[in-house]
């Protein structure tokens, strides 16, 4: 064997030096890349999801992943709104989103038991009641997601221009928007006209007169600029909005173990409460706002919701009766129901 002359070795040993240095760290570069993981929402900056919600779950997982993991937020529905952002996570648009099923009919079937009326009472109410069914009853609507949590907006009353609403009777040809199907059909029951339309429409449209007033939540009173236009809100706290917060279960799936350990550390259960009650905190601050500006605040007699809850009745057997080809429904409204009495 020839020896190695001495500009030779130490090009030899140089080789060997890197090539071992490449078998110990050759995916450091790779595994030392920020990963950048893109969450889409539709509410403005100023939305108390977004500042409650969304921004502590990014900044906490940057702490927790050591600055390798950034949550990228795109609010306003840039990549998505309610109606599209099933869609943008399924085809990677975006990589969590925010999702409301009553938004994307037939998608999340068993989940429209919670578009019933008079089934919870807050948003934290229905988050609760929610969960404790989620394993046996609605694991399997969002089976195609990797699921990080849930929660409820809080519950729509009805806030009007000039009318009250003062009983049961009150309602009959009344022009009232409606954000969903079961408010739709509510509506009808009660001898009133529904108009569906986007809440962002809706100050507007009752300074026109395009609407007598609407179902919606407290919070629209800042939110959406209905403080300066509504004169009474009768609480009658009808039904919530069941929301999630999806990931793309591909990119999930891809993600190194510390990444999915740290999204599972702060994307739980108790973090879905906690964004349920910041709804409920921001209904009693636009309570308070709405007295400050003089608005009036009603409450039915017991004897006025009975008549209410009586003539929306239908709501419930016909829910029942269209999915029960689908899936158990007589089970899964038995079970909701029966929860939502012993969950506080």
């Amino acid at each position: 064997m020839k020896r190695l002359n001495c500009k030779t070795g130490y090009l030899f040993l140089a080789m060997m030096i890197a090539a071992g240095i490449f078998v110990m760290f050759g995916n450091t570069p790779a595994a030392a890349e920020t990963i950048e993981i893109k969450l889409a929402h539709f509410m403005p900056t100023m939305h108390v999801q977004h500042r409650m919600a969304f921004e502590p779950f990014a900044k906490k997982i940057d702490e927790l992943t050591d600055g390798k993991v950034k949550i990228k937020i795109y609010p306003g529905g840039t990549l998505g709104n309610p109606k599209t952002m099933v869609d943008s996570i399924r085809k990677g648009i975006t990589v969590i989103g925010f999702v409301l099923p009553s938004y994307v009919p037939g998608r999340f079937k068993r989940s429209s038991v919670f578009e019933l009326p008079f089934v919870c009472n807050s948003a934290s109410h229905v988050a609760k009641v929610f969960y404790a069914n989620y394993d046996e009853y609605f694991a399997e609507d969002y089976k195609d997601f990797k699921v990080l949590w849930f929660l409820s907006s809080p519950l729509s009353q009805c806030q009007t221009l000039k009318k009250p609403i003062l009983s049961a009777a009150d309602f009959k040809g009344m022009k009232i928007r409606t954000g969903g199907s079961k408010e739709t059909e509510g509506i009808k029951l009660l001898g009133g006209n529904p108009i569906g339309m986007p809440i962002s429409e809706l100050s507007i449209s009752l300074q026109k007169g395009v609407v007598d007033g609407a179902f919606t939540p407290y919070a629209a009173l800042n939110s959406h600029k209905l403080i300066d236009v509504v004169k009474h809100i009768t609480e009658v706290n009808y039904s919530g909005a069941l929301m999630g917060v999806l990931m793309n279960k591909k990119k999930w799936n891809s993600l190194p173990d510390y990444a999915r350990k740290a999204i599972d550390q702060v994307a739980t259960q108790e973090f879905g409460l906690m964004a349920a009650a910041a709804f409920d905190e921001e209904d009693a601050e636009n309570i308070k706002l709405g007295q400050k500006k003089g608005i009036q605040f009603h409450k039915l007699s017991d004897a006025e919701m009975r008549k209410i809850r009586n003539r929306v009745d239908p709501i419930y057997s016909n829910w029942i009766k269209k999915n029960a080809s689908a899936f158990p429904s007589q089970k899964i409204f038995d079970a909701v129901t029966t929860s939502a009495k012993k969950i506080k």
